[in-house]
């Protein structure tokens, strides 16, 4: 059986599922370039058929990853292109507080209307965008589209609720080894997807299908961390990660005043579920008047303690009453790789599992693990995107074309990754670009910059030639895992593959990999690399550690700033052309080097 998950909304994406294989996952925002992208996936989704046609399959079903759709989100696809202003007026008196209100947003839409930027690819003219949403008559549109696009090779089409997918991608996502051994309770925690934001589910006896247990519709706490991030002047949906990364800088005794001033009494978690505890009526209001007199660093530190605090009673919940030792998590709350951190730690936490990206690209995924229930191959490989070269035979041609220019760029061929040790252990910095793209948002040695963790000063050299990251955040590493024992405090020996949990760092060894950690105390979001999941990053790795000792590279994604991790080759030549990078090292052969 064929299936085709298809994220239409926020992380736009599609995933192709053939007899039970995930063959490939097309993120929307690689195509259109446009970071986090919301709408429907059409040039996803037109790659995927052209595809579908060369090899002659039809889809047996296609699944959309919501039964609910909102049409303003596609009419007004506002993360697209909204400033950090643009969303404060949003939030307060321009839209949000006036729907509280029960006032008229007649006028807010006419001016959103002037906005030409970014319209949906939907055709949507026909349809009536004030009053209540029609998700029926949504379903149909999305349905004729998808099925239009096809050019009819979709048997049947269908809609599944969006958490379902969240927790079918999390177990899913497991080793069956991990599956057999640990007693797993499946978590989804995030804005909201289907009038819900948190779920617990329990895998079968036979744990190959899981079952919902109990669900939430008053978790806000995504919501909080959103409003917190805006009240900080970031953007929201996208940036409550230098939230996460600002709070270890916050003092605990001021973040705890504001914690139980501000957050405390908001939310609780009661017989395995979190709800409301004092539920306020416009939530961004009331945080934007309460946050008002307190410092960055210490809100930061305050909804991060908020967090934490939440979760970690909602583990204990469930352990109690399931007896229950070990987790897996997605929804977008389970990006907070602090938070994950805690979690680990806690005594009666045997394991913990974070997927690669629990944010809604992945639901595209969980679609499809939903539509073949047990009978399929769990998900082991996560460089599922599209490949650098379209065709591997026409490599050197594409490469001699694309860096024509021979007065700005060097080629060398056959150049050994013993080779960019060397650079990497001469303080080089060195792009990297090879076979398919990693899904999710973290770079995980196909399309990434690496350099020697040891020398900090490369930190600010990254962030001057591309980056320009903010002073307070991380950059990650990635580690040999039969070696991170070295350097990473992990008694519970969990495996963290795609720098989705946190640990503290050995402190004896914190100056060969301080570049990769928090540069205030020192935690690491490590990937901790086997062989078997990426053997040319292995070895190149292992090449490093030959010549310096160190095994593992600072590791961050190869793009600018506010862009898509790099996609294709041309992606890849922009990244590099638009950058001070001087090295980049393409399918472990050919170095190309700015010669200026």
């Amino acid at each position: 059986m064929n299936y085709l998950g298809v994220n239409s909304g926020h992380g736009a994406s599609v995933t192709l599922m053939l007899n039970g294989k995930i063959e490939f996952i097309y993120q929307e925002e690689r195509f259109t370039k446009i970071k986090n992208f919301i709408g429907y996936p059409k040039l996803s989704l037109n790659y995927c058929f052209k595809y579908i046609k060369k090899k002659n399959i039809q889809i047996d079903t296609a699944a959309f990853t919501a039964t609910t759709q909102k049409r303003f989100t596609y009419k007004y696809p506002i993360s697209n292109y909204f400033t950090v202003k643009d969303y404060k007026y949003f939030y307060g008196k321009g839209y949000y507080s006036r729907i509280i209100e029960k006032k008229s947003i007649k006028g807010y839409l006419k001016n959103l209307e002037k906005k030409k930027i970014n319209k949906s690819t939907l055709p949507l003219d026909k349809l009536n965008l004030v009053g209540k949403n029609n998700d029926e008559e949504m379903r149909y549109l999305l349905k004729s589209t998808l099925m239009k696009q096809s050019n009819n090779s979709i048997k049947k089409i269908i809609f599944v609720d969006h958490h379902t997918c969240h927790a079918h991608y999390a177990y899913f996502s497991l080793n069956k080894k991990d599956i057999k051994k640990n007693k797993i309770a499946i978590l989804t925690i995030d804005s909201l997807g289907d009038g819900i934001n948190q779920t617990l589910w329990l895998p079968s006896k036979n744990k190959k299908n899981i079952s919902s247990i109990n669900r939430s519709s008053q978790c806000h706490l995504a919501r909080i961390y959103k409003f917190v991030t805006l009240i900080l002047s970031m953007k929201p949906n996208e940036h409550e990660f230098k939230v996460m990364g600002m709070a270890p800088y916050a003092k605990k005794e001021y973040s705890n005043i504001i914690y139980e001033k501000v957050f405390k009494n908001l939310l609780q978690v009661k017989n395995c579920k979190i709800i409301n505890k004092h539920r306020q009526k416009n939530l961004y209001e009331y945080l934007k008047d309460k946050l008002e007199e307190y410092r960055f660093d210490n809100i930061s530190g305050a909804v991060q303690m908020f967090t934490e605090k939440l979760i970690s009673e909602l583990l204990l919940q469930i352990n109690k009453k399931y007896k229950i030792d070990s987790f897996t998590i997605s929804g977008g709350v389970s990006m907070n790789i602090k938070m994950n951190k805690v979690l680990s730690e806690l005594k009666f936490v045997k394991n913990i599992f974070v997927p690669s990206t629990g944010t809604d690209e992945s639901l595209s995924v969980g679609a499809c693990y939903y539509l073949s229930k047990h009978n399929s191959k769990h998900l082991s490989n996560i460089y599922l995107g599209r490949n650098l070269f379209e065709n591997k035979n026409s490599i050197p041609k594409k490469i001699d074309k694309v860096f024509s220019n021979k007065k700005k760029f060097l080629i060398k061929k056959n150049v050994t990754q013993s080779f960019i040790a060397k650079l990497l252990n001469e303080g080089k910095i060195i792009a990297l670009a090879q076979g398919k793209e990693e899904f999710g948002a973290r770079s995980l040695g196909n399309r990434s910059i690496i350099a020697d963790p040891s020398k900090f000063e490369v930190v600010q050299t990254i962030n001057e030639m591309i980056k320009n990251r903010d002073f307070w955040m991380p950059f990650a590493l990635s580690i040999l895992h039969n070696k991170q024992h070295n350097f990473i405090i992990n008694k519970k020996k969990i495996l963290s593959e795609f720098m989705t949990i946190g640990f503290d760092s050995i402190k004896k060894n914190l100056h060969l990999i301080k570049a990769g950690t928090h540069p205030y105390d020192g935690s690491v979001r490590p990937q901790m690399l086997k062989k078997n999941k990426n053997i040319n990053f292995y070895n190149l790795i292992n090449e490093f550690y030959k010549v310096s000792g160190i095994p593992a590279v600072l590791n961050t994604s190869l793009n600018l700033r506010g862009c898509p991790i790099s996609s294709d080759i041309h992606d890849v030549y922009k990244t590099f052309e638009h950058s001070e990078l001087k090295y980049l090292y393409i399918e472990n052969k050919y170095l190309i080097t700015k010669k200026n």
